[in-house]
């Protein structure tokens, strides 16, 4: 999307700031990464594998206890994408069954 609309990002970096604040730290953090993730030529559906690779850097970047990557890894084995179960989880402050309400949620709408 930024790539086709690169108008989009600052608005988009702003709101991601208000509603994660670790996720955009974390950004800023590895800016040179970011960048050149969202400017890799997008194939297809490679959508999914750009927001994979973003999701990797994040959890490299972040530490969890090993109770909380076991909880990642629960929510991931019940269908949920790696790259939207660590935004929702560390949105919800690693409270892996409110995590899981939301994703389960968001999958119905």
């Amino acid at each position: 999307m930024v790539q086709a609309n690169p108008q989009i990002l600052q608005p988009m970096l702003q709101k991601l700031g208000k509603q994660n604040p670790n996720l955009m730290r974390l950004i800023q953090e590895h800016q040179a990464d970011f960048l050149r993730l969202i400017n890799k030529p997008v194939k297809g559906g490679a959508e999914g594998n750009v927001l994979g690779q973003l999701a990797a850097a994040m959890l490299q970047s972040v530490t969890v206890t090993p109770e909380e990557h076991e909880a990642i890894e629960r929510l991931e084995v019940m269908g949920f994408n790696r790259a939207i179960v660590l935004e929702v989880f560390f949105a919800c402050n690693k409270n892996e069954e409110l995590v899981g309400n939301k994703l389960s949620s968001r999958s119905h709408q």
